[in-house]
């Protein structure tokens, strides 16, 4: 963004224009043709031919080992403005906590309130923008909203904060060109400043941990070079009881339990055997680590799943496997997670057999799902929050009617003066299909309609493939667009005797945009709504339908001095949506006279040192 425009406040994306559609799913299937042929991943390791790891546990200054530090993990930023500014705004500055009051946890608070000082390195764990990664996107969704924030809380400590990214999904949209000139190329983004040189990284932290960030790109494998980095890092570098934070960029061990076909957390264990717990093949030279926590973003809530290990040498412990993609994204639902993991384990494959002595439970995760329910009824709004959606549903509708009229103008009565005659649903389906098999195109129109709702079906989640569910949507849609036709003709001519053509045409057309494509668009609406709080599917197209800013979280993390971790859950209720901005360019900031709604969503998540 040139520093002399003036800037404007993008607002959240709306996924259902039919031109934001076509763009993203242009970008998704470049992006999926560029990563078949040319891995970035494999770039990168060429122009960075030493697999170091970033000290993070000494001072820059006195060279000192640190004994404690602060970590802030944010994922899935860059939509709407209100949203990814008010995150950026907390993340800042230090916090003053308390708990979320409708905690119900099993686990007792032993604080009232909790001072946090604002984190010395940054982890952002994907989807830094939507919907596209074009450098006017960062720039616009991301960039200014944190370099703003930064500046506004300039920190009295004048520590150097650092931050660090993984590329999610959307941030491969162009092959990760953009991404690495932003991340990857030492630059500073207000006042934190970039250090990788690649798209995942191993950082050394204070009391013996480390932080692994992997880049799983696109839902592939993790690629040859990304596992020689960390074979290295483990292998020259680690001590056989060292502790890690693994960071990635999707829950799989959610997306293996509802979705049928993921294949994502059995890639996800293969790492983790190969590299950090077991040392499978030999890679770590016989060292193996516990993985204490695994965090990732993908799912716009937030989610805590306690999943049992044990040692080598006997010892148990957990790894708490955590969501926390509320960086500013629309919301995602909590009302389909499992409470239970079920099924992680599979007798038959060697990697999945015997991970585990115990099914993770959740632990707590933010909406709750009561919440999450209630939110989910704004889906019926779907025309008013998606009115190029309304306009579109219009459109087809018209389409429709004038092939149907324009075959017949020149008969003793035209398509709508027989419908006008009509006073059964058995008439109306005679005269219909005695149209369709006489017009071919008005033929293939229907059969796409109920073939692109049959497709448009999430077939991958959900207990089992409802894209029966999807084509009787279909269906229902025709019959509306019939069933209005039907009825403004019988109006038009019966009732209001219209004589003249363009008044017809006039009315016909204000008819079908007021009632004939609102009733589209609420039963596609509908559909969602019912898919969504019944099926257990489409949890991407629901939420999105009605981008809602509100309920973001990050997480704020803490190793101690006595060698132990504290993570800080913070939820934000409600963001601030009349942020006044001031300044151009480098001077611009961001002010608001109300406050974000924050609090701890459950009490800090304690991780014993169990390594000394």
């Amino acid at each position: 963004m040139n520093l002399t425009e003036k800037y404007k406040q993008p607002t959240m994306v709306n996924w259902y224009d039919p031109r934001q559609l076509y763009a993203t799913a242009l970008k998704a299937m470049v992006s999926g043709t560029f990563a078949s042929y040319a891995d970035n991943r494999e770039l990168q390791a060429a122009l960075d031919p030493e697999k170091k790891s970033i000290d993070c546990s000494t001072d820059a200054e006195s060279k000192q080992k640190l004994d404690e530090i602060w970590i802030d993990y944010v994922s899935d930023t860059g939509d709407g403005f209100n949203s990814t500014y008010t995150v950026a705004d907390l993340v800042a500055q230090s916090l003053k906590v308390t708990l979320n009051s409708d905690y119900s946890g099993d686990r007792i608070a032993d604080s009232a309130n909790w001072d946090l000082p604002a984190g010395q390195l940054l982890i952002l764990g994907g989807d830094q923008v939507y919907p596209t990664p074009s450098m006017n996107e960062y720039d616009t969704r991301f960039k200014i909203p944190f370099s703003a924030a930064s500046k506004k809380h300039q920190p009295d400590d004048k520590i150097n904060r650092k931050m660090f990214a993984i590329p999610g999904n959307h941030d491969w949209y162009d092959g990760l060109g953009n991404f690495i000139k932003l991340f990857c190329q030492k630059r500073r983004i207000g006042n934190w400043q970039t250090l990788q040189k690649r798209s995942y990284y191993a950082l050394q932290l204070p009391q013996n941990y480390w932080l692994w960030a992997i880049d799983v790109q696109l839902n592939s494998d993790i690629d040859q070079p990304q596992k020689d980095y960390f074979q290295e890092i483990a292998f020259k570098h680690m001590k056989h009881g060292d502790q890690v934070i693994l960071c990635t960029s999707e829950p799989a061990w959610v997306y293996k339990v509802i979705h049928r076909k993921d294949e994502s957390y059995k890639r996800l264990k293969f790492f983790e055997q190969i590299f950090i717990t077991e040392d499978r093949y030999g890679c770590t030279g016989g060292k193996k680590f516990k993985l204490v926590a695994t965090l990732t973003g993908d799912l716009h809530h937030y989610s805590r799943y306690e999943e049992h290990k044990k040692t080598s040498e006997g010892i148990e412990y957990i790894n708490h496997l955590i969501t926390a993609g509320g960086g500013g994204a629309f919301l995602h639902p909590t009302h389909n997670l499992p409470q239970t993991l079920t099924g992680l384990d599979e007798k038959n494959d060697p990697i999945l057999r015997n991970t585990q002595f115990k099914d993770p439970e959740m632990k707590a995760c933010f909406p709750t799902k009561k919440k999450s329910r209630k939110i989910a009824n704004q889906i019926l709004r779907f025309p008013f929050n998606n009115v190029v959606f309304w306009v579109t549903m219009t459109a087809i509708q018209l389409l429709l009617a004038w092939m149907l009229q324009s075959t017949t103008q020149y008969q003793e009565l035209n398509f709508m003066q027989q419908l006008a005659d009509v006073h059964s649903f058995g008439g109306l389906f005679s005269v219909v299909f005695d149209h369709l098999f006489l017009n071919p195109p008005v033929l293939v129109i229907c059969l796409a309609v109920i073939a692109g709702m049959t497709v448009f079906t999430d077939s991958n989640s959900g207990k089992r493939n409802y894209q029966w569910f999807g084509a009787l949507h279909g269906l229902i849609q025709l019959f509306s667009m019939f069933l209005f036709i039907w009825l403004f003709s019988w109006i038009n001519i019966s009732i209001l005797a219209i004589k003249s053509d363009l008044v017809f045409f006039l009315v016909y057309v204000v008819e079908t945009l007021l009632i004939g494509g609102l009733a589209g668009s609420f039963i596609f609406g509908l559909y969602l709504w019912f898919s969504s709080l019944f099926l257990d599917i489409h949890i991407n197209e629901s939420f999105s339908s009605f981008g809602n800013p509100h309920f973001k979280n990050f997480l704020r993390i803490h190793i101690t001095p006595d060698g132990n971790i504290a993570i800080y859950p913070i939820g934000i209720e409600k963001v601030v949506t009349n942020w006044k901005q001031e300044g151009n360019g480098e001077n611009l900031t961001f002010n608001s006279v109300d406050k974000a709604q924050y609090y701890l969503i459950e009490p800090p998540i304690i991780i014993k040192n169990i390594s000394k």
